[in-house]
């Protein structure tokens, strides 16, 4: 069996490329989620769903996505979430993606698939997402790690807290987080960064990167590091939005710059 490696993944979700109140700003934030890519030296990147506003936005959104995806030299994964549904109409069986460029891996199975990247040793799981409904259960199917591969595990969903009761689309429940066989579930579908993980189960929302940052003036991402001996760390990371502001505002980034130095 292959002994695990240390890599880590940048985590965002819920960027609503080509909404129609915040302009283009949702374009500069996502850039700069791309940008943490290579600041942090990460393996991969996570996209959890509402990558895109609604189905109507035009191909040039479409375009600006890939374009940033094909910036980087590692893999970037995407998960369709309830504002990018992956349907007959779906913004993902639009001509733009016919040309996605290689290191470009989307799930589109609804129920459930396997990416694997066998040089990183990680597995990535997730059900792509055709209908926003109670009845959508995104964590079922997961199969166990194996291979000696990690295991991460994308899900757009509605985390139940004890207290919650509202009947919501798409749920996962805390026993489900606890049972699940991933080292990581990476979740999008709310704006804030927000830790969930129950057992041996990290789970994190990374939020959006506009909606999770502290202010106007910043961008958030998780950074998540896998690590045989330690195991799973997770940190919020803050940028600047602008590309000009050297400036490393969070503890949590200053750690992981403090790490690769």
């Amino acid at each position: 069996m292959t002994a695990k490696r240390k890599i880590r993944l940048i985590h965002t979700s819920d960027t609503h490329l080509g909404d129609d109140w915040r302009g283009n700003r949702t374009e500069t934030a996502f850039t700069r989620a791309v940008d943490s890519v290579r600041l942090f030296d990460a393996s991969a990147l996570l996209v959890v769903g509402d990558v895109f506003d609604h189905a109507r936005v035009p191909d040039r959104v479409l375009e600006f996505y890939l374009e940033q995806v094909a910036r980087l030299d590692t893999p970037v994964i995407t998960l369709p979430g309830n504002h990018d549904l992956y349907h007959q109409d779906s913004v993902y069986r639009r001509e733009p993606f016919r040309h996605a460029p290689s290191n470009f891996h989307l799930f589109t199975d609804p129920a459930g698939e396997t990416i694997t990247l066998p040089e990183l040793g990680l597995d990535l799981w997730g059900r792509a997402m055709t209908e926003h409904t109670p009845e959508f259960r995104p964590l079922d199917g997961m199969p166990a790690a194996s291979g000696g591969n990690w295991l991460v595990a994308l899900a757009h969903a509605h985390f139940h807290f004890p207290n919650d009761t509202e009947n919501r689309s798409s749920p996962i429940w805390p026993a489900e987080v606890a049972e699940a066989p991933c080292h990581y579930l990476a979740l999008g579908h709310w704006e804030l960064h927000v830790d969930v993980s129950r057992g041996q189960t990290a789970a994190w929302y990374s939020g959006s990167p506009l909606g999770s940052a502290p202010d106007f003036d910043h961008v958030s991402v998780n950074l998540v590091d896998l690590d045989p001996l330690v195991g799973v760390a997770v940190r919020q990371a803050v940028l600047p939005i602008d590309r000009t502001d050297r400036s490393v505002l969070s503890e949590a980034t200053a750690a992981a710059v403090r790490e690769e130095s």
